[in-house]
């Protein structure tokens, strides 16, 4: 008699083993930061006696280098929804490549009134924000061809975030010594200003889960996990951490990941207790692909890409059967702003590439791109870079291929 096991993979259902294995890529290279675009490419950036860029096309299993013999580090790595790739470069500005890496031009120092870049995000298309030392905000509304708004300019800006529901909505942390030179400042305005300091602690990373609650991470002793439930006006403590930490990221669960001194660290209680997450290496900036966690790791001993890959689980019960068919479902809701579930089922095992073509057919995002087993799928696709219109989406498995469309309304 067979056994009829269905396998449920949905974007806020994942579950993990209860060890967890890290695999290091880029072996020796001191890194610091990491980036990702639509298209499912991950970049990432060495800071250190090796300053260049490299990209993945496979979820971080392998590694080329697209720009070599860097000027200076690179600290931070934003992607727009055109495809171009934007690289603070410290000392030497702000670096762009418009094809994947193939070439970059240099934004120069000179254009931040000689502040050096700490950090960049992509808001809006065309909009472009430059965090930099002692230089405070840059924004460009052109992909980065100039940057003529600079405000709360004498702030060091190491790290930006685009809220993931409103673009008009930047969030920049400020690090730097004693205060008041250091917090969390908000603008709702898509950059032109910003409020005053909203949390006074060195703010090191944001993000923003679904419900729209923010968290925020710090540098700052002794170290508390800030939660603000209302756009970052005010801020609550949930923790303290070990210790410092600049990276901050949330998987597919919503589950935290925070990174610094001390190695990696989780959170599955909405940022109540956090627990070493089996990785304790001096690390920098860290994110979420897919089902993946990847960390930059500091030194030549131990520095590199790390990578954990989470363990899917079959979920059972009395009447569970593996789907009948192939089958694309209808994206809900439809009409969306800015978020859309797609949902597929999976006859047998199959590689699954799902994809969004804009209206004219041209391919914009990659949402998933391997082998899957047979089982039942959601995929959580968000538009919030992307103008209002008609999108398609394609799901190919194998020799099974079906398209259907959707609207964005903002």
């Amino acid at each position: 008699m067979k056994k009829s096991i269905t396998v449920l993979i949905a974007l806020l259902c994942l579950q993990s083993l209860d060890s967890q294995t890290w695999v290091r890529k880029l072996d020796g290279i001191s890194m610091w930061s990491l980036g990702k675009d639509f298209a499912g490419n991950i970049y990432a950036g060495a800071s250190g006696s090796v300053k260049s860029i490299y990209k993945s096309t496979n979820g971080g299993e392998n590694w080329d280098e697209v720009l070599s013999n860097g000027a200076s580090n690179f600290l931070s790595i934003a992607c727009d929804s055109l495809g171009n790739v934007y690289a603070g470069n410290v000392s030497n500005g702000l670096m762009k490549s418009s094809n994947g890496g193939q070439n970059w031009t240099n934004v120069p120092v000179s254009v931040f009134n000689n502040h050096s870049v700490e950090s960049v995000a992509c808001g809006r298309n065309g909009y472009v924000y430059a965090g930099c030392i002692s230089g405070g905000v840059f924004r460009s509304t052109d992909y980065g061809a100039t940057f003529p708004v600079n405000v709360i300019n004498t702030l060091t800006i190491v790290t930006l975030a685009v809220d993931r529901f409103n673009s008009d909505i930047i969030y920049a942390g400020a690090s730097s010594g004693s205060p008041p030179n250091y917090g969390f400042y908000r603008s709702t305005d898509a950059g032109l200003t910003f409020s005053s300091n909203l949390n006074p602690f060195n703010i090191w990373g944001v993000v923003e889960k679904l419900n729209g609650d923010l968290y925020s991470i710090t540098t700052s002793s002794p170290y508390p996990f800030h939660k603000s439930t209302n756009s970052g006006s005010n801020w609550s403590m949930q923790s303290t951490l070990s210790s410092a930490k600049r990276g901050l990221c949330m998987d597919l669960s919503e589950n935290f990941y925070v990174s610094g001194n001390g190695g990696v660290f989780k959170s599955t209680d909405d940022g109540l207790t956090f627990t070493n997450f089996n990785f304790t290496y001096t690390s920098n900036q860290v994110i979420s692909f897919q089902n993946r966690i990847l960390v930059a790791a500091s030194g030549t001993s131990n520095g590199g890409v790390y990578i954990y890959t989470d363990s899917l689980v079959s979920v059972k019960g009395k009447h569970n059967v593996i789907p009948e068919k192939f089958v694309l479902y209808r994206n809900y809701p439809n009409p969306f702003n800015p978020e859309t579930i797609l949902s597929y089922d999976l006859r047998s095992p199959a590689h699954v590439v799902l994809e969004i073509y804009d209206i004219k057919g041209k391919s914009i995002s990659v949402l998933v791109n391997e082998k899957q087993v047979a089982g039942k799928y959601k995929v959580l696709w968000n538009a919030l870079n992307f103008p209002s219109g008609v999108y398609f989406y394609r799901l190919s498995a194998d020799s099974y291929s079906e398209t259907r469309k959707m609207a964005l309304i903002k």
